[in-house]
């Protein structure tokens, strides 16, 4: 737990004990009631108090949260949308996230993993009953107790998702904990949190998610394109991990079809959390613009390669002496179709490998790119369209900009009304180039699905 000069003294009717951490709402306080009762304040972040739908927004979502009554999730005790800052109090949980958990002491045994499979799932049976989807079920947001798991910020992630929506187009939630509907845009119900607690069940069990780690691009191409890495559990635990991770969301079990494979949940024994002094004073925020980001660089390794590698074939099969001409003409004429061959390869591989080299990076601020030591940022508000054009074969990243913008980004070349920005892996062979293409896709839908024209 920890401090900062900045922090209230009070909240509401709540005193202010310390912070204890800062979540995509914003900062999350300790404190304790007037009859001496603790409690986990939320207060929103300044840019989001001062969004009017989102509070509207943000008062509905607290009252169908008040609704949920259930064993393994955190009751909401008092809030206020309408204050400067509005907050929300829930009850204080003591112990760890799972998250800690597994960092700390490793993978839960198989039987740890079950009765954490069905406290999550009699949690999720609660929420989804009072109409709400928890839509960010993550390790972090799971609590361990000495009375089961206990899951905390239901029903925040929509209001906040809305808010993000109408500003950038931006899903909130992890990228490794997303179900396929949440990144595509096609729709997020209450299999999409069965989704996320297969994936949470994976990192319990094995420290890791089912789609390993990466860039958020790498992440949400493979969700939607590749099968999960689930590991060994017993039945029928691994039966149900497996058809909480399907795909098809019709596919997916309910939380009660869980509690009826699994049985009740049993005692996690977490281990034990002791609250230190807030006495530590918390670093800089990180501001929204500066969060988690997805990078993409074109690579001039293997053109650099190839141009070598031809440069001399080309030079070997060059015909040099005349008596060998003269003897040999037939092998003579194949000799120079070889070396000239070798020659339009390595002009090929040079030109390439002589390109400047051009990163571009994606993140919830805008689009980046940099060229020739040249860089420049564009907001998405700045952006009206983006596209992969082309082919399979020489594939670009394609933007229309507004009329403010439309000369700073050091782009190559026009593209009819756009700007070829970035070139996807020209370089590379054609399963790179396949891959960073969906990897990109994924990435533009993560950040901008509402400019990302998919017509390619």
């Amino acid at each position: 737990m920890t401090t900062h000069p900045q922090d209230p003294a009070v909240v509401g009717p709540f005193a202010i004990q310390g912070r204890l951490g800062r979540g995509a709402m914003g900062a999350v306080f300790l404190a304790r009631s007037p009859g001496g009762r603790l409690v986990a304040v939320k207060v929103v972040r300044d840019e989001l108090a001062g969004d009017s739908g989102f509070r509207a927004r943000f008062a509905r979502e607290i009252d169908a949260a008040r609704r949920v009554n259930g064993a393994f999730t955190a009751p909401v005790v008092d809030a206020d949308p309408s204050a400067d800052r509005p907050w929300l109090a829930t009850e204080y949980l003591p112990g760890p996230t799972l998250q800690k958990a597994i960092e700390t002491s490793g993978p839960l045994p198989p039987d740890q993993v079950r009765s954490l499979a069905s406290g999550l799932a009699e949690a999720l049976a609660a929420i989804h009953a009072s109409g709400l989807v928890h839509r960010d079920l993550k390790p972090s947001n799971i609590v361990l107790t000495g009375n089961g798991p206990r899951v905390i910020d239901f029903g925040i992630a929509r209001a906040l998702e809305e808010a993000s929506l109408t500003a950038t187009g931006m899903v909130i939630g992890t990228p490794g904990y997303l179900s396929p509907e949440q990144i595509t845009g096609t729709g997020v119900g209450p299999a999409s949190d069965v989704f996320a607690l297969g994936a949470v069940l994976v990192f319990a069990a094995s420290g890791r998610g089912p789609y390993a780690t990466g860039s958020p691009a790498s992440l949400l191409h493979r969700i939607v394109n590749e099968q999960p890495h689930i590991p060994s559990l017993p039945e029928p635990l691994g039966d149900v991990v497996r058809r909480c991770l399907a795909r098809d969301p019709a596919q997916r079990p309910t939380p009660a079809e869980v509690l009826q494979l699994l049985g009740p949940a049993a005692s996690l024994n977490p281990p034990t959390s002791v609250l230190p002094p807030p006495t530590k004073v918390l670093p800089p925020q990180t501001t929204p613009a500066q969060l988690v980001e997805a990078t993409f660089e074109t690579s001039r390794t293997r053109p650099t390669v190839f141009a070598a590698s031809s440069t001399v074939l080309w030079l070997a099969f060059i015909p040099a002496d005349p008596q060998v001409k003269a003897l040999h003409p037939v092998l003579s004429s194949l000799s120079a179709l070889v070396s000239l061959a070798f020659f339009c390869l390595a002009v090929r591989y040079w030109i390439l490998a002589l390109r400047p080299k051009v990163v571009l990076r994606l993140s919830s601020a805008g689009l980046t790119v940099n060229r020739r030591r040249r860089q420049a940022t564009v907001p998405w508000h700045g952006v009206t369209r983006l596209r992969v054009g082309g082919d399979m074969k020489r594939p670009w990243l394609v933007a229309w900009l507004e009329p403010p913008y439309q000369n700073q980004l050091p782009a190559s070349r026009h593209h009819h009304g756009g700007l070829r920005i970035y070139p996807i892996a020209h370089g590379g062979s054609q399963s790179r180039r396949r891959t960073q293409v969906n990897e990109l896709r994924a990435a533009l839908n993560w950040y901008a699905a509402h400019l990302h024209d998919k017509s390619f």
